[in-house]
This record gives C-alpha cells, sequence and structure tokens, in this order.
C-alpha cells in the first residue's frame, strides 16, 4: 500500500523513494531523525514509512546472515584444516563460534574448548571463548556451567563488560541487566580512552536489540558501518588474515526486524493508517515467528472492506502461512491451491505464493507445477518475480543449476547487478546459487554491488575471496568496496 499518496511530509516522499529503489539505509537515515521533528499529523506516515523501510533491511540482512553463515564456515573448516606453515591460531574460535551459529552446539563447544585448552589461547581472548561457551551452554540448558564460564571474566574491562550484556540479552539470562550493563560499557569505554571496536560493538548491538531498546540499537547502527574486522591475525609482514563475528548479521537483521514492528505498530493506532500498518506487520510478525499476531493481524486486514484485490490477495497469502506455521497445515495448502489454480495466468499472485510456501518449507510441488506453466507462456518484466520465486524455491530444494537459471531470469539483464533495479534478496540468493555452482567471480561481482549499500558485506567478500583462492589457486581478486 502506497505511503507517498498519504505523506503530508516532503522528507516521507523523499524516504519513499529511496525504499523503492531498494536504498533501505539511506532511507531510514534521512527519516527517522526528522520523525521528532514533525507536526504530529505527519507523524503516523513517517512511521508507516519507517516500518516498510526496516522490514525491507531485516529481510536483506536475514538473507545475508544465511549466505555468511554458508561461505564463513566453509572457509573457517578450510583454515581450520592447514597444519603446516602460517596456521592459523584463532580459528578454533571463530569456528566454534560459526557452528554455535548454525545451531552445531556441540561441534562448536568441541572446537571453542580445544582453543581455550591450548597454551596459545592464555591471552585476554581466551575470555571470549569463556562468553561463547556459555551461551552454547545455556542452550544447551546448563546454565550452572554457562555462569561458571561467566564468573572468570574481568568485568573492569569494558569490552568484557559489553559482552557479558550481549551474552545476557542473548540467552535471556538475566535480560533487564543487559542494556544498563552495555550503556555502562560505554561510558566505561569513554571514560578509558578506549575506542569501541566491531566486536564491542557488536555486543552492545545485540544487548540494545535482544534487551528492548531497539531506539539505542537502531542509533549505533546508524552511526557505525561495522565492516571491520572482528579480530586480525599478523602472520608477519605479508600475511594476515581477517576474523568475522558469524552473527553480527543476525544481530543486524534483529535490530530491523524489531524496529519495524515498533513503527508499523505506531502506525496502527492511526485511524487511516492503520489498515495499511496492520498489512505490512502480518509480514513482520511472520518474520518474527510470531504466529498468533500475524493471523490477528491477516484477519484484520481481510476484514477491511475497501482493499485493492492485491493486497487483499497477499494478505490471503500470508494468513495461509501462519496458519501453516501455526499447525494448520491442510487449510494453508488448500488456501494456496486454490488461490492458485484461480490466478494460473496471474504471475504476481503465483509468484507471492511460491514465496510463501518456500519460506514456511511446505510442499510446493503443485505450485511449483502452475508456476512453470505460467512462465512457459508468459515473457516481460511482470514474470520476473515468479522467476526469482522459483529460483529462491530450487535454492531450497538444492537443486542449484535450476536456482541460478531461474534467478538469473528474473534478474533485470540491462541493470545487471544493481540493487536500484534488483531486489537484494534476489541478489543474494543469486550469489549462493552462484557458489554453490563454484561460480566464484560471479558471485564476488554481486557482493561488490551490494556493499556500496550494505559495507557490512565485507565479511562475506573476504572469506569468499579466500575460498576461491584455496580452490581454484586465484587471487579472487575482485575489488572490495
Amino acid at each position: 500500500m502506497p505511503v507517498q499518496a498519504m505523506a503530508a511530509d516532503d522528507v516521507t516522499s523523499r524516504a519513499m523513494k529511496l525504499y523503492e529503489k531498494h536504498h533501505y539505509e539511506d532511507a531510514a537515515r534521512l527519516l527517522r531523525p526528522e520523525l521528532e521533528k514533525m507536526a504530529v499529523s505527519h507523524k503516523p506516515a513517517a512511521s508507516l514509512a519507517l516500518g516498510m523501510i526496516y522490514l525491507g533491511s531485516a529481510a536483506v540482512y536475514r538473507d545475508l546472515h544465511q549466505t555468511a553463515l554458508l561461505i564463513e564456515l566453509d572457509y573457517l573448516m578450510q583454515l581450520s584444516r592447514q597444519k603446516t606453515g602460517s596456521a592459523s591460531r584463532a580459528v578454533d574460535f571463530y569456528l566454534g563460534q560459526a557452528l554455535l551459529e548454525t545451531g552445531r552446539i556441540n561441534e562448536g563447544v568441541s572446537y571453542l574448548q580445544r582453543f581455550a585448552d591450548r597454551s596459545a589461547a592464555k591471552s585476554p581472548f581466551k575470555a571470549f571463548a569463556d562468553i561463547e561457551l556459555g551461551i552454547a551452554y545455556s542452550r544447551q540448558k546448563q546454565q550452572e556451567k554457562a555462569e561458571q564460564a561467566w564468573s572468570r571474566l574481568d568485568l573492569s574491562k569494558p569490552e568484557m563488560k559489553a559482552a557479558l550484556a550481549g551474552a545476557y540479552s542473548l540467552t535471556g539470562v538475566q535480560q533487564q541487566k543487559s542494556v544498563a550493563m552495555a550503556e555502562a560499557a560505554w561510558h566505561e569505554a569513554i571514560a578509558q580512552r578506549h575506542t569501541p571496536d566491531t566486536r564491542m560493538l557488536r555486543n552492545m548491538l545485540r544487548a540494545y536489540s535482544h534487551g528492548g531498546a531497539p531506539e539505542k540499537a537502531l542509533e549505533l547502527l546508524h552511526a557505525n558501518e561495522l565492516k571491520e574486522a572482528s579480530y586480525v591475525e599478523n602472520f608477519g609482514a605479508s600475511k594476515s588474515i581477517n576474523f568475522y563475528d558469524a552473527s553480527l548479521l543476525q544481530d543486524m537483521a534483529v535490530t530491523n526486524l524489531r524496529a519495524a514492528v515498533q513503527y508499523l505498530e505506531k502506525a496502527g493506532r492511526d485511524e487511516k493508517l492503520g489498515p495499511s500498518a496492520t498489512y505490512y506487520l502480518v509480514d513482520a510478525y511472520l518474520q518474527q515467528g510470531n504466529t498468533e499476531s500475524a493471523l490477528r493481524a491477516a484477519a484484520s486486514t481481510l476484514a477491511q472492506t475497501k482493499i485493492p484485490q492485491q493486497y487483499l490477495d497477499s494478505a490471503r497469502i500470508y494468513q495461509a502461512a501462519a496458519q501453516y506455521k501455526a499447525g494448520q497445515r491442510k487449510e494453508a495448502g488448500l488456501t494456496w491451491q486454490a488461490m492458485a489454480e484461480k490466478s494460473a495466468q496471474d504471475p504476481v499472485v503465483l509468484a507471492a505464493l511460491v514465496r510463501a510456501c518456500t519460506q514456511a518449507g511446505a510442499d510446493c510441488a503443485k505450485l511449483e507445477k502452475l508456476a512453470l506453466a505460467a512462465v512457459e507462456q508468459g515473457e516481460g518484466k511482470k514474470f520476473f518475480p515468479l522467476h526469482a520465486a522459483l529460483g529462491k524455491y530450487y535454492l531450497q530444494q538444492k537443486k542449484y543449476s535450476k536456482a541460478e537459471s531461474y534467478m538469473e531470469a528474473g534478474r533485470d539483464k540491462a541493470y545487471k547487478n544493481k540493487i536500484g533495479v534488483n531486489d537484494p534478496v534476489l541478489l543474494i540468493g543469486l550469489a549462493e546459487a552462484y557458489y554453490r555452482n563454484k561460480k566464484f567471480s560471479e558471485n564476488l561481482e554481486i557482493y561488490f554491488e551490494i556493499g556500496k549499500q550494505y559495507p557490512v558485506v565485507r565479511q562475506i567478500q573476504e572469506a569468499m575471496q579466500g575460498i576461491y583462492s584455496m580452490e581454484q589457486q586465484s587471487a579472487g581478486d575482485v575489488k572490495i568496496f
């Protein structure tokens, strides 16, 4: 539901033009600082716009996180197998951290313990292994072991206080303390003339985003690009390895998604814009895994009497996705199938159906058949979203050649990897397909363009270049922005 027609403030209109070009970061930085200065009558439209902007950013960071885990885990695994020459001493720590992030807790603990037990790890760096081990033990419901690991920390150091605040917030342990601890760590760092590094900023972001302080999290994000390495391991004058925290992109996704919900709920209280905000809240709640709220929001949207057909169709698709997540799988499947048969010639509705089914992890075979019949008969830009949706579906099905083919067909070839024209979520999926098919140069070309808007993707680029070098004896030298 377009905001421009309802936006009485010029800055909101300018932000929405950036949103339409997928320049979500620029749009948020433009609009958010102006919100409090606006006339009361202009704030609902600005809140709705910010909700939409942060919802778009959340989807980008979510997909970046997923592909980063894939590529960085492969890279760290290859580094860990190097037993001769300038073998890394830090790789076990970052590999353990990445394994925790993928849910492979026992493997992650094994690498973290190996790192902690090595004589070379008898340094301040070991304390960060205790933080990660505590998080792992907490996830295993071994809270006593978690507290034991954390009890060894020197909290007089602001970076350790911030790390523990992040751990508390993430695990829900003493979560009410996490924001205050992060704030205290920040003030202590300033007093000690200690410049917070990327790791400390990540831990503060985690404390704010998971601890219920979304505005503080947004302030931190907007003030820092977070593209620098968490740790640089040097091997003399000619070689070094940059390591990055595997969870950073997930923390950024959580921050943006919670901000989206906050602003959309604000807009939802406005009589005029409430229905539009509720429509977007269905998607936001689904991304959060809050199926009950998603179902309520979908029902509210569908009860509107003056809703355009395209939004009515989307609301029904979202409602079915929420039903599927809530265990009502038969009802969801019947809804999707009926809509697909009714809209067999409508590529927009079919694309939304395939996307929803794929994201829900449902059996999409019947939808796939109808979607394939439609793309075989149709052509032109209106079919781009359907090609993109099929590509994402095949990526999930591990049919990587098909995924690449369909996502390439869903990209505007005249502008190739340009975010202003192509949805960055499509480009991220295509980059993963290229990686799976060992087309490393094509993968890096996409991340070069994405990096212009999202500098944090440097961590994916560097891991990708490392793999490129090791697997194809190439420098993998595509410029990092």
